[in-house]
């Protein structure tokens, strides 16, 4: 599971990792959360950008925060919040939220203005 959410402060991206569990209910891998809060000013552009699959051609939308230490947190469409930090983010930036279903294959920076 994965959860973004866009505060004064910055984005926090958390991610939980479920436990491994064998077939006889041995636990493998622990189970884990992992909280990432990075502040505005470590954060270098957000990006919105949709990966087209193939064969079907299915798109697989995703924002990706890119920090200015080189490190960059990538948060799929099927994450918690997904919607909200999108229209948020583009509040913030001053432009209108774009058709996640039109994107372009390059994708476009929505944080900060361009």
């Amino acid at each position: 599971m994965q959860r973004i959410d866009v505060t004064g402060e910055g984005i926090t991206v958390t991610s939980v990792t479920e436990p491994l569990v064998s077939v006889f209910g041995t636990e493998m891998r622990p189970g884990s959360t992992n909280v990432f809060a990075v502040p505005w000013d470590e954060i270098a552009d957000v990006s919105l950008s949709a990966l087209s699959l193939e064969p079907d051609g299915a798109r697989w939308p995703a924002l990706t925060v890119n920090v200015t230490y080189g490190e960059y947190f990538e948060v799929h469409e099927g994450a918690e919040g997904f919607a909200e930090a999108v229209g948020d983010l583009c509040r913030l930036s001053g432009i209108p939220a774009p058709d996640v279903a039109a994107l372009p294959a390059a994708g476009m920076v929505i944080w900060p203005a361009p």
